[in-house]
This record gives structure tokens, C-alpha cells and sequence, in this order.
């Protein structure tokens, strides 16, 4: 009962944020995932009135098929962001990040901020509800959701169960009792059918190749899986190899690297066993670029500019030294890989 209270409170300060606005702008930070995709569709459902328009952006691109199929075929109105949208908006909210993330984007401000993962900094909104022990952003918009009391679509419950089945490692992680009431909440209300139509789409045939790649460049000792693919289209396709590397028999560590334009990205995967990706990715290149993430869940995105004089993204040699010479100075598990390429 408390905790229903304790919701409505929070709903009640999100919309009077809103009061006297006329348009809202949810901007998705980078490559919009389900998690992502669906958050903002909820919070569009609780904020629109006939008064307020609510549009949802993403400063990326649509990488993974998956995604894409998503967005098609539940309906999400999600597009491409520029600085001038952001600038003309009357409110800006930001959903399963935060502003610190936004390295490569400007914010001219930030208004609302609803996210799951930990909160390294102190974050200036008018509203924020950031809840580091859920394992998804649409579980927290579900409770929202129910508080509100509008009609739960069948494309709009489609979207927050699969944000949910993708962030839990499909309901396998470490989920929070929020979680659990979320999940058991939506499984009658979802469009099961359309669910595994999106995860049948999960590859294209291009994608392909760069499993080719990277099973031809791993390198696996003690536990690590490690994989630096070079250039890749978008960052998912590290985040979709390091996924399958981590299912591999005695892997406990899944480490996969690319580069996206002038980019460098590390994915981080573990098997969840007093381990903790978030905290590595945010220590080792924290200081360099945006990176963050969960105990079994990690990335960090470092620009050329910031890496050390002299090493480039194409020397793939180099960048394969700097990633795991970076790591293994936080944790020796990486220092046997380290040597293995060094040779």
C-alpha cells in the first residue's frame, strides 16, 4: 500500500513538471534498444493530453533488426533527433540513461530523468527517479502505468514485456521484487505472437559476417572470451557477439570490441558471479568517454581524440593492448588475455 502511494507521488511531481508545457521531446540516447524504445513509449502514454504533444528521439541510428522490427511492427513513433528538436522543446526527458551520457550530443537541458542504471553523479532535473536495483527502465514505467490508470494498449504492454525480457537476459537476472510484479503484470496483457516475431529478427544477413570475424580473432583464457572486431556499421554488433560469446561453455567473462566511425566501444559480459561490468567499464575509460552499465552488463565509447597520443583506431594491434592493458590494471583476470596478445 505504501509503495502505491509512494508511486502516485511521483507521478503526480512528473506531470506537474509538464504543467504549461506544450510539447515534450523524450530523446533516446544513441542506438535506441527495446528497453529504450519502450520506456519512452510509456511515458509518451502517461504524459499526452490533448494539450500536450509528447514525440519520442533517438540520437543514434536503428542498428540491430530486432530494433527495427520493434519499432515496424508495435508502432513506436521514433525518429531521428537533432539539436534543433531538442532546442524548440518545451520539456526534455530522457529515459534508461542520463545526461552524462549524452558525450557526443548537446543537451541544452534536461528536465526529466527516468533510469535503472547506477547514478554516478549528482544529476540537476526537476524530476528524476533513478533505481540502480532494477534490471529495466520499463519495469519502473509499468509501475507508473498502473498509477495512471490509462489503458494499456497491446503494443504498448508487447513493448515493455520484451524491454523487460531483454534487459533480465530473458527473466534470468538478479530482478527486483519491481521487476518480478511488472513481469507477472504484463504476461497476460502481451501480444505474444508479435514478441517472438521481433526476437526471430534479432539478425540480419550481413550481421553474419562479423560473428565470422570475431569467432576467427577470440581469444579465450582462464574464463575470458575476447574478441576486437575492427569496423563495424553500429555498436549493437559487438553488443550482439559479446551476448553470444558470454552462452559459450566456461566463459565468465564475454569482452568485445569495435570501432563505429571515430569511435572505439567495448561491450562487457559476465556470468553475474560477484562481478561487476558497470563499475570496470566506468574505471577503466570513465575518465575518457561515456561508459557505465549493470553487474553483468557493461559499455564505455571512447572518441580517437581521447585515446592515448599516437594510437589510432586502426591499428587494431594497439587498440586490443590499450583495452585490456586498461582493465588489467583494475582486474588481473585480464592480464593472461593481455599477454596472449602481446605474444
Amino acid at each position: 500500500m505504501e509503495a502505491n502511494k509512494n508511486i502516485r507521488h511521483r507521478l503526480e511531481r512528473l506531470r506537474k513538471v509538464c504543467d504549461g508545457a506544450k510539447n515534450v521531446l523524450i530523446i533516446i540516447y544513441a542506438n535506441p534498444d527495446p528497453d529504450a524504445l519502450a520506456s519512452a513509449l510509456a511515458l509518451k502514454k502517461i504524459l499526452e493530453t490533448k494539450k500536450l504533444s509528447v514525440s519520442i528521439g533517438y540520437t543514434g541510428a536503428i542498428g540491430r533488426p530486432e530494433n527495427a522490427s520493434m519499432i515496424r511492427q508495435l508502432k513506436i513513433p521514433a525518429f531521428p533527433v537533432g539539436k534543433k528538436e531538442a532546442a524548440r522543446s518545451d520539456i526534455i526527458a530522457i529515459v534508461d540513461s542520463q545526461p552524462q551520457f549524452f558525450t557526443d550530443f548537446y543537451l541544452p537541458r534536461c528536465d526529466i530523468v527516468i533510469d535503472h542504471h547506477p547514478l554516478p553523479e549528482v544529476i540537476h532535473a526537476a524530476f528524476a527517479d533513478i533505481r540502480p536495483n532494477y534490471l529495466s527502465t520499463s519495469s519502473i514505467m509499468t509501475e507508473y502505468l498502473r498509477a495512471a490508470n490509462v489503458r494499456l494498449t497491446k503494443n504498448l504492454a508487447s513493448s515493455l514485456f520484451y524491454g523487460i525480457k531483454t534487459d533480465t537476459r530473458h527473466f534470468i537476472g538478479d530482478m527486483s521484487r519491481g521487476d518480478l510484479e511488472a513481469i507477472r503484470w504484463l504476461r497476460s496483457k502481451a501480444d505474444r505472437n508479435i514478441v517472438e516475431q521481433i526476437e526471430f529478427s534479432q539478425f540480419s544477413r550481413e550481421g553474419l559476417d562479423y560473428f565470422s570475424i570475431a569467432l576467427v580473432r577470440r581469444r579465450f583464457v582462464n574464463g575470458v572470451m575476447f574478441s576486437h572486431l575492427g569496423p563495424v556499421p553500429f555498436f549493437d554488433v559487438c553488443v550482439q557477439v559479446a551476448d553470444f560469446f558470454i552462452r559459450v561453455e566456461n566463459v565468465s567473462w564475454a569482452l568485445v570490441t569495435g570501432v563505429e566511425g571515430d569511435t572505439l566501444v567495448v561491450v562487457f559480459r559476465n556470468d553475474g558471479l560477484k562481478k561487476d561490468a558497470g563499475y570496470l567499464a566506468r574505471t577503466a575509460f570513465g575518465d575518457m568517454g561515456s561508459a557505465g552499465g549493470h553487474s553483468s552488463m557493461g559499455r564505455a565509447q571512447v572518441k580517437q581524440d581521447a585515446l592515448p597520443q599516437g594510437l589510432l583506431l586502426s591499428d587494431n594491434r594497439g587498440v586490443e593492448e590499450f583495452v585490456l592493458g586498461a582493465l588489467a590494471k583494475i582486474n588481473p583476470v585480464f592480464l593472461p588475455v593481455l599477454k596472449s596478445v602481446r605474444g
